[in-house]
């Protein structure tokens, strides 16, 4: 990015020397221009008088200034409330099975102030154009004009913002990070800006560029508990279990009795192989929230790798009961009644798998084909039983 001018207050300092004997006066304002301008650097007004320097002048300057002032003020609240509806309107939905984060506060929208040497109207004109054209799904337009516009506002984040999340909705994720540092680099406080840009990182495939930046952000604002959270939760994805489990820990110490926490902490120390402590956070949880089905889920899977599946089923009908349609719990309901010798239970448990699978889940195949084999085993075993009488039983193969 092109290093910026230096500025004072609005717009960019004017050059003292050059062109101080031809200037135009604007007609609505009073104040003077250069006369190459063809518009004034105040108003926005057309030129076409010239005049020198007079109190009047000076006077009609400062009246500009507050009239300008009040106008930007009330353009740049206009747009505030324009640029949150479409903010909030994109934001990318919550994995389902976890607990629904709490809203975060749109960002500070500055307003877009008139700057010499362009053409203001045409450009916040263009920005209109932009903003229409995301908010009826037309991203490809809102992205070539967009384009045009960060090149005149370089500096202003939430340009580069809708540039972001126009390539992001087009699939064009690695350009949506690129956008999405830019608006970062200029308003590096702002959680939503990191958030969007951890969310095209991970759509992009690159976790770890999403971990780097939220690690970075959490240095630099220690307080901000949903940054911890999320980055919690991406360590675990990239096999970070340690700085998961230092997050998590964070999160449970600062907020203690949140049941988003307390899962949290639980679900990082049965990644980090502590299954006895995970069980014990787990169950402090469901106190906590007895509803949680994926607190319910992560204690029947922590028994289950504690060898311990008979423990594991209670939780595990829970998870079930609260999100029957959840695929992956009802396959591990089904390991948890097949290591726990209840046989027809988890052939059924496993064809209900099979019903609610996603249909890119690599272990649906398997299932499937292995799950015929033991249900003609079991109906082997029911005509042995029938035939040879009492003693003998034939054991249906293990579906995984």
């Amino acid at each position: 990015m092109a290093t910026p001018q230096s500025r004072t207050g609005r717009g960019i300092k004017p050059r003292v020397g050059a062109g101080r004997k031809a200037m135009k006066r604007c007609p609505s304002c009073g104040a003077k221009n250069k006369a190459s301008f063809e518009y004034c650097v105040r108003c926005a007004e057309p030129l076409d008088e010239t005049a020198p320097d007079s109190a009047f002048s000076q006077g009609r300057a400062l009246q500009a200034k507050l009239f300008t002032a009040a106008v930007l003020a009330i353009g740049g609240l206009v747009l505030f409330i324009l640029i949150r509806g479409v903010v909030e309107s994109v934001s990318p939905p919550q994995p389902a099975g976890q607990t629904a984060r709490r809203p975060t506060p749109p960002p500070h929208v500055p307003s877009i102030e008139p700057l010499p040497q362009i053409e203001t109207k045409e450009v916040l004109s263009e920005l209109s154009e932009a903003v229409a054209a995301f908010n009826e799904g037309d991203y490809r337009t809102a992205v070539a004009v967009l384009q045009g516009v960060v090149r005149e506002l370089p500096e202003n984040p939430t340009v580069h913002q809708y540039l972001g999340l126009s390539y992001y909705q087009m699939g064009r994720y690695e350009d949506a990070m690129r956008s999405l540092e830019e608006a970062r680099a200029l308003r590096p406080s702002s959680f939503e800006l990191l958030d969007h840009y951890v969310t095209a990182a991970k759509k992009s495939g690159d976790v770890r560029a999403g971990v780097e930046a939220l690690t970075e952000f959490v240095n630099s604002y220690p307080e901000e508990l949903e940054a911890r959270l999320e980055l919690s939760r991406l360590a675990r994805v990239v096999g970070d279990n340690e700085t998961a489990l230092a997050q998590a820990d964070y999160l449970r110490k600062s907020r203690n009795g949140d049941p988003e926490f307390a899962y949290e902490y639980g679900v990082s120390l049965k990644e980090a192989g502590r299954l006895d402590e995970a069980r014990d956070a787990l169950k402090a949880s469901i106190q906590l929230d007895p509803n949680s089905a994926v607190a319910q889920h992560a204690l029947g899977v922590t028994e289950l790798l504690s060898g311990r599946p008979g423990e594991a089923v209670a939780p595990l009908e829970a998870a079930v009961a609260v999100e029957p349609t959840n695929g992956d719990f009802r396959f591990s309901l089904a390991q948890a009644y097949e290591k726990a010798d209840r046989v027809s239970e988890s052939l059924d448990a496993y064809q209900a798998y099979l019903e609610h699978a996603s249909p890119n889940d690599p272990r649906a195949a398997v299932v499937r084909e292995r799950l015929a084999i033991a249900r003609r085993a079991l109906a082997n075993t029911s005509r042995v039983d029938r035939t040879s009488g009492p003693g003998r039983r034939m054991e249906p193969e293990q579906i995984l």
